[in-house]
C-alpha cells in the first residue's frame, strides 16, 4: 500500500529580548536600520520563546524501512488470518506447543484448525467491532505514525547565536491525539546551536543543524496511548481482555471431525497466550529499533513580522527549511515549511 508520508511537524520555541533595550544596540548587533517595525529584530532569549510549527513533507519517499514494514505486515497478518499469525509468530518465538500440535493432529483436523480458531476470534468484539478490525487499525497507525509526526522544540536566540532543543513529539498528523514530552533516550541528539542572520524587511536565516531521535519508541508509546484511549487497555492488554485464551482452547479442543477430536487444550492455550505476547513484543521491539538517524536542516529562511510596532518580531512567517531525513534508508530530501509566534 502506498504511504502518504508526511514526515514531521516540528514545534520550535525561541526566546529573545532586544539586545541592550534600545535601537542603537540593536543596530550594533544586527546592522544599521534594524530594530524597526519594517526591519524587526528577533526577540532575545531572556524575553520568552517563539513557538513555531514546521511541516516536513516526506511523501516523495512513500516507503518504510524493512524492519518497520515487518511490524505492519505482522499486524496485517493478524487482521487477515489471526490463527495463522498466532501459530507462526509463536513458533518463531520458540513456543514448543506449536510443534507438538502440528505434529500430533491428523491432516483432516489440521486443515480445519485455523478456520475454527478464526471463527472463534472473529466473534470477539471491541466496542462492537471485530478484534480483526482493531488489529488493522493498529497496523494503520503504526504505518502512518512512522511517517507523519510533529516535533516540538525550543529555539533561544541571543544576538547571532541560537540554542535549538527538541522537547516533545506530537502524533496528531498521524491521527493520534497524543503529545509526548521528550527528556531524551540514550542516543538522542536533541540540541543544536545554529547561527542566525538578519536581513532587510525582517528576513531571518538559520544555518546547519543535525538532530537524531529514537523515534520508534516514542511512536510505540503513541500507539499504546491510542489503544488505551479507545479500549481502556494497552495493545497487549486489549488483546488479552477480549481473546480469552482459556475459553478459546476449551472450545477448539472439543472440535471433532469423523470421530477425531482436536484435544490438546493446554497446548492450544499456550499457543494463544504465547502468540499474543510474541506479536506485541515483536511489534514493539521492531518499532523501538527505529531511529531518525538524522534530521538534517541545511539552512532555514523566514520573515519576522512586528505586529505591535516595537521593533521586535512577534511572528515568524513564510519559513522554509532545506531539509533531509534519514529513517534508516539514507538521507532523503524532505522539504519543510514553518511559521509561528512568540
Amino acid at each position: 500500500m502506498k504511504l502518504v508520508a508526511l514526515a514531521s511537524l516540528l514545534a520550535i520555541g525561541c526566546s529573545s529580548s532586544v539586545p541592550g533595550g534600545d535601537g542603537d544596540d540593536i543596530e550594533t548587533v544586527y546592522g544599521e536600520g534594524m530594530g524597526t517595525p519594517e526591519n524587526p529584530a528577533p526577540q532575545q532569549a531572556e524575553a520568552g520563546p517563539y513557538k513555531l510549527t514546521t511541516t516536513v513533507d516526506f511523501t516523495i519517499e512513500a516507503i518504510l524501512p524493512p524492519q518497520l514494514a515487518l511490524v505492519v505486515a505482522t499486524l496485517r497478518a493478524f487482521e487477515e488470518n489471526p490463527a495463522s499469525a498466532l501459530f507462526d509468530v509463536a513458533e518463531e518465538q520458540g513456543v514448543p506447543a506449536v510443534g507438538l500440535i502440528r505434529g500430533a493432529l491428523p491432516g483432516v483436523l489440521e486443515d480445519k484448525l485455523y478456520g475454527w480458531i478464526n471463527e472463534y476470534i472473529e466473534k470477539v468484539k471491541i466496542n462492537g467491532r471485530p478484534i480483526n478490525e482493531y488489529a488493522g487499525e493498529m497496523a494503520n497507525y503504526a504505518e502512518i505514525a512512522l511517517t507523519q509526526f510533529a516535533v516540538e522544540s525550543e529555539l533561544q536566540i541571543t544576538g547571532h547565536a541560537a540554542v535549538h532543543r527538541i522537547t516533545a513529539l506530537d502524533l496528531t498528523p498521524a491521527g493520534l491525539d497524543f503529545r509526548l514530552p521528550i527528556d531524551g533516550l540514550a542516543g538522542d541528539i536533541l540540541t543544536q546551536n545554529p547561527s542566525i542572520t538578519l536581513g532587510g524587511a525582517g528576513a531571518l536565516g538559520f544555518d546547519e543543524q543535525h538532530f537524531g531521535l529514537n523515534y520508534g519508541e516514542y511512536a510505540w508509546q503513541g500507539i499504546e496511548h491510542l489503544s488505551t484511549t479507545v479500549t481502556g487497555h494497552d495493545v497487549r492488554g486489549t488483546l488479552g481482555s477480549v481473546i480469552d485464551c482459556d475459553a478459546l482452547a476449551r472450545t477448539i479442543a472439543d472440535k471433532c471431525v469423523l470421530g477425531a477430536c482436536v484435544g490438546h487444550e493446554t497446548e492450544l492455550e499456550s499457543i494463544c497466550t504465547g502468540g499474543l505476547d510474541a506479536i506485541v513484543d515483536f511489534a514493539h521491539e521492531r518499532m523501538a529499533s527505529h531511529r531518525l538517524e538524522a534530521l538534517h536542516l541545511a539552512t532555514g529562511d523566514a520573515i519576522l513580522v512586528d505586529d505591535d510596532q516595537d521593533g521586535v518580531g512577534d511572528r515568524i512567517i513564510n519559513g522554509t527549511w532545506d531539509a533531509e531525513l534519514n529513517i534508516g534508508l539514507g538521507l532523503r530530501y524532505a522539504p519543510a515549511e514553518f511559521a509561528g509566534a512568540r
